[in-house]
């Protein structure tokens, strides 16, 4: 946590779910009254087990409701093969997850299609409906990610809330550019590919189609043989969510439990590697998940950037430099 209280943003700790409404109230969700509420929330992959329960999601959704606002969970549809990457199939496997409004208490909209937005000198496609939204509550699960270390608040919306075309260019961006000459072919970025896209034999690297582009190898070359095709994915990621929430209310809610190896997104996203700890709230987006990396290596030191070989604090810095939010905060325990 930082020096300075002026620059400080107020991240409220608390493990009973009863103190909810007190949270939010200071947070300021009365002024999200007879506003249309979008709440950004992964819904799960097929066979995951870890995602946000729907009986977790209404208590937040009854708080809305008594404040007349008006909610609806909102995701958007995924790069890869599966019942995500159509707006039929994910609301299908949301219904089937239990996201229905006998559930929850409200309707659930999935965007395939975005609006431009210029962050930093590129153009990132916002989910339509997340674009015009002007009230947001933000619900993100917590848990390890295969190229970013952490999945939080910032992956919600930097990955989460953009289209399949800007997810691609995400991913693409980061694949990696060899320098021969610097290469010394240690084998290290072939041994740590989560995706065994690199093979290093017999004085020759190469990289196949299976790479994903998540960087991994660029951060543990050693020898700056290995550097980013475009961007490193956390920044881009960091500058993808500045695009989603720009001039918006937004209430963070970031769950700290079932903190899985993988993400939402993995069928098999398990074993869970970190103890429950409990929820954190904010209006800061990167306070909220500076808190929640802290608190996890408070009880499990350096745990994501020890098992997925890459440092879940970039993405946090590379927020607090392009004005995103602020590392500096009040943790306020409740």
């Amino acid at each position: 946590m930082g020096d300075s209280e002026k620059t400080m943003k107020n991240v409220y700790f608390f493990s009973d779910l009863q103190l909810l409404p007190k949270i939010l109230n200071s947070l300021g969700i009365s002024s999200f009254s007879n506003h249309d509420v979008l709440v950004k929330l992964h819904m799960g992959e097929k066979k995951n087990k870890y995602f946000s329960k729907p009986d977790y999601v209404k208590q937040h959704i009854a708080v809305l409701l008594n404040h007349n606002a008006r909610p609806f969970l909102y995701d958007t549809t995924v790069l890869y093969n599966g019942a995500r990457r159509t707006k039929e199939g994910y609301k299908e496997l949301a219904l089937n997850h239990g996201f229905t409004k006998e559930n929850v208490g409200c309707d659930v909209v999935i965007d395939d299609q975005g609006i431009p937005i210029e962050i930093e000198g590129n153009i990132y496609d916002v989910g339509k409906t997340l674009h015009q939204s002007t009230h947001i509550l933000a619900l993100s699960h917590v848990k390890g990610h295969i190229a970013t270390g952490m999945g939080g608040a910032i992956k919600n919306f930097g990955m989460g809330g953009v289209t399949r075309e800007t997810k691609e260019w995400l991913h693409h961006g980061c694949k990696p550019d060899y320098n021969i000459e610097k290469c010394t072919f240690c084998g290290i970025c072939s041994e740590i590919c989560p995706f065994n896209a690199i093979d290093v034999k017999n004085k020759n690297w190469a990289v196949n189609k299976s790479c994903f582009g998540c960087g991994v190898c660029v951060d543990n070359c050693t020898f700056d043989a290995l550097d980013y095709q475009r961007y490193d994915l956390q920044y881009t990621l960091a500058c993808a969510a500045k695009a989603c929430i720009g001039h918006k209310q937004v209430i963070y809610v970031n769950e700290l439990k079932r903190i899985s190896k993988s993400c939402d997104c993995d069928p098999y996203s398990g074993p869970i590697i970190c103890p429950d700890i409990g929820y954190l709230a904010s209006d800061d987006i990167v306070a909220v998940d500076t808190a929640s990396l802290d608190f996890i290596n408070k009880v499990k030191p350096d745990l994501f950037k020890t098992i997925h070989h890459i440092d879940p604090e970039k993405q946090l810095k590379y927020g607090e430099e392009i004005g995103l939010g602020s590392t500096d905060y009040q943790l306020i325990s409740v």
